[in-house]
Parts: C-alpha cells; structure tokens; sequence
C-alpha cells in the first residue's frame, strides 16, 4: 500500500542528497527512512535511488520526488487558504467570543 510517509521520505532523501541528512531533516533514524524507501520501491516495484557513495535518483525516482513534493506543497496551501475561513463560519456559528492570544518574549 502506498503510504504518504513513504513518498516524504523520497522527497527529503532526493533533495538532501543522501539518507543520513533526510533522516535528520524528518527527525527519523537512518535505518526508518532507508525501509520506508525500500517498501515503496517494493510497492512500484522500481528502483528510485541508486546506491552507492553517493544518492542519486533514477529517472523515475526524481519524476516521483518531484510529483509527491509538488502534491505536498499543493496541498499544504489550499490548506492554509482554507482553514481561516473554516474558523472564522465556526466561530460565528457558535456565536463563540474572538480569541485573545497574549506573547511574551523571554530574551537570555
């Protein structure tokens, strides 16, 4: 089964250049990325990264990469976009008072 977190890590280890900073970018282990690749491979039934001193991307790896990070950042906006609006009808629907945040700054 395809699974979202398997293409995010294609994405990071195709953009980061190799395993070990993908890793660190998803704050995951080394080896919880290098399976979550393995299984997508198994699943497309591929190669989407060759291995060796250096990562690189196949042809169909890179088109993957670049399909599931532009899905993503699709995705992320339209969220964004949306999720004022939603707040503000369920808000007005509850007849709910504004939110008040206060900040404080802590400066060392």
């Amino acid at each position: 089964m395809l699974d979202a977190r398997q293409l995010q890590a294609l994405v990071a280890v195709v953009e980061h250049g190799g395993f070990g900073p993908a890793a660190h970018a998803l704050s995951l282990t080394l080896a919880a990325v290098s399976l979550r690749i393995k299984a997508l491979e198994e699943h497309l039934g591929q190669r989407l990264l060759v291995r060796g001193k250096r990562v690189r991307a196949t042809a169909a790896g890179q088109s993957r990469a670049s399909a599931a990070a532009k899905a993503a950042r699709k995705a992320l906006l339209s969220s964004a976009r949306a999720a004022p609006a939603e707040w503000v009808a369920a808000r007005h629907a509850r007849n709910a008072p504004p939110i008040r945040f206060r900040i404080m700054l802590l400066f060392w």
